[in-house]
């Protein structure tokens, strides 16, 4: 598994802006969840958050009602343990009554050893999924897809 990680990005709308009071209970949430994302075992990088705002300003989106978030991990396994564990398991399953679900979307792909994706390769994966649906390209924890075979040395 050297050779490759797993890269994810998800992204969703709010209901309100993230200043608006309604949000609070997700915005009080956002540092500890990333602080946890990069203590947990397995994790390799992320972009700042300042960073992928930046980006979706640029790209002409609003990030202060699109949720999105990119990372790298070592494996499907190492993401799936910080997803559904502790804070972030509880904020997802609060997630309906800040964000609209029916755009809530995520992606996973294999990226080589040391790629660190762009806000725009998240997109255009998350826009591949909803499209196509899953694909070895662009997959979700409910249809996956093994890391591409390493190349004979």
């Amino acid at each position: 598994m050297g050779d490759f990680h797993l890269a994810q990005a998800n992204i969703t709308t709010g209901r309100w802006p993230f200043d608006h009071w309604r949000m609070r209970g997700f915005a009080s949430r956002v540092d500890s969840i990333n602080d946890l994302a990069q203590q947990a075992p397995g994790f390799v990088w992320r972009p700042t958050s300042d960073r992928m705002m930046a980006d979706l300003y640029r790209l002409g989106r609003d990030p202060m009602l699109e949720a999105f978030n990119l990372s790298v991990w070592e494996s499907i396994e190492s993401l799936r343990a910080f997803t559904f564990s502790g804070i972030h398991l509880e904020a997802v399953k609060r997630s309906a009554q800040w964000f609209d679900p029916a755009t809530a979307f995520d992606v996973m792909w294999w990226v080589p050893a040391g790629h660190q994706p762009t806000t725009e390769e998240g997109l255009a994966k998350l826009d591949l999924v909803r499209r196509e649906g899953p694909t070895p390209d662009g997959f979700t924890f409910r249809r996956r897809y093994p890391a591409p075979e390493p190349h004979a040395r």
